[in-house]
């Protein structure tokens, strides 16, 4: 009977830590910016992104390369690499007609 409580406790203990270390792995996600470029400053390598739906704007920091084929006015998807709003992937939609 010992044994068994003692196994139950040790598989609970296991669980447990399993369990947060599964939940700060869930807090991690990139983070998506989604919106319309409302300006681009080549210099310092950012577009700021406007979230029509939120309402919010948000600086994002682009490779040179990319920056350079950016419009103002055109729609795009980053992925901020994480912890930072640097993009990590990020994705130019045809702009609508």
């Amino acid at each position: 009977m010992k044994k068994i409580l003692t196994v139950a406790v040790v598989l609970l203990t296991l669980i447990s830590f399993t369990t947060v270390g599964i939940a700060k792995e869930a807090a991690k996600k990139a983070e998506v910016v989604k919106g319309e470029i409302v300006s681009i400053d080549t210099a310092k390598n950012e577009v700021v992104i406007k979230d029509t739906k939120a309402n919010t704007e948000k600086t994002v920091v682009v490779d040179p390369k990319e920056i350079t084929t950016m419009k103002k006015g055109e729609h795009v998807k980053a992925i901020l690499k994480e912890g930072t709003n640097t993009a990590e992937k990020i994705k130019v939609y045809p702009t609508k007609k």
